[in-house]
């Protein structure tokens, strides 16, 4: 079984299992040239920069490089540096959280949400789907782009964890798919 220890370890799993995702990586505070060649590699409307190892941590939304050196003195020695998904907010068919633990009965836990507002923050505050039951019950397969994340999960084989997801109705990420994967969890 896959254990995923904390936000740098699922950020090296996504990487290693090849997941699509947002570019992303993490940056010492100090690392001006690693920042400035981050943003000349992935040129994007938007930027996040956010806390590594803290759940609800810092986080800010920026435009340039001179707008993320500003922030840096938010953050203690690392910061994750992310091309923000907000410009492709009106593509968002699901936003959630899922885990699908195997066993004699397969079972799926998901709270998610299909609006364009949606975050992994406000799933749990507000959720639109808030689902524990078995893999073939009914109703968890009439959630617009449940199949997708299935599809996924299934391919990747990324059962027994937690896994922060975003499916698009359109081709997104380092792999040009619909689905999103933002972190993984398991031990945190």
């Amino acid at each position: 079984m896959l254990v995923v220890k904390d936000k740098k370890d699922s950020m090296k799993t996504i990487k290693m299992l090849k997941l699509n995702h947002f570019p992303f990586d993490i940056f010492s505070v100090a690392d001006y040239e690693g920042i400035k060649n981050f943003m000349t590699k992935f040129p994007a409307k938007e930027y996040v920069l956010r806390t590594v190892n803290k759940a609800k941590g810092k986080y800010f939304f920026v435009q340039s490089y001179d707008e993320a050196i500003e922030l840096l003195p938010n953050f203690e020695d690392e910061f994750i540096l992310d091309v923000s998904y907000n410009e492709y907010k009106e593509d968002i068919v699901l936003v959630g959280d899922i885990k699908v633990t195997r066993g004699f009965v397969d079972v799926v836990d998901l709270s998610a949400r299909s609006d364009s507002e949606a975050t992994q923050r406000n799933i749990y505050e507000n959720p639109q789907y808030n689902m524990h039951c078995s893999l073939d019950d009914e109703k968890l397969w009439k959630v617009p782009g449940i199949a997708k994340i299935m599809s996924y999960i299934s391919e990747h084989e990324l059962y027994n964890l937690v896994v922060e997801f975003i499916v698009y109705d359109c081709k997104l990420g380092t792999n040009k798919e619909n689905v999103i994967i933002n972190e993984l969890r398991s031990a945190y």
